[in-house]
């Protein structure tokens, strides 16, 4: 039976079954699932539908960003280079998702963020 704390806050002594117990502290306005002659005698008011206070609670569903089509011809391409395996292509195509966005930071001149190995592969290949 559920019980609702009003006054103040108490330490209620708790069954986790086969002979053990364990101490809670129950803070005023907390609610608690206890026997009924448990939650008579720790003085505890009889929790009805009516007394739990309902509170809405909103979620927020955060936007998916458009990042286009898996290529796989893309991912696979990377790893049949020679010295990168399957976690350096995905890290690379986590990246640049296409061969397009890839090339363009190589003709722009822009920084990798690899290792300098690993960019001058890149650029050897696609620049």
């Amino acid at each position: 039976m559920k019980f609702l704390n009003k006054g103040e806050a108490l330490q209620v002594r708790q069954n986790e079954g086969s002979g053990r117990y364990k101490w809670i502290l129950l803070k005023p306005g907390e609610t608690i699932d206890l026997p009924e002659d448990s939650g008579v005698s720790y003085g505890f008011e009889k929790v009805t539908e009516e007394k739990i206070e309902k509170k809405k609670v909103e979620t927020k569903q955060l936007e998916k960003k458009n990042i286009g089509t898996f290529d796989k011809d893309f991912l696979k391409e990377l790893e049949e280079i020679n010295g990168i395996g399957k976690k350096t292509a995905k890290d690379i195509y986590k990246v640049f998702r296409n061969k397009q966005k890839l090339k363009e930071s190589i003709s722009h001149d822009d920084e990798l963020p690899f290792r300098d190995d690993i960019e001058i592969k890149l650029r050897q290949k696609y620049g």
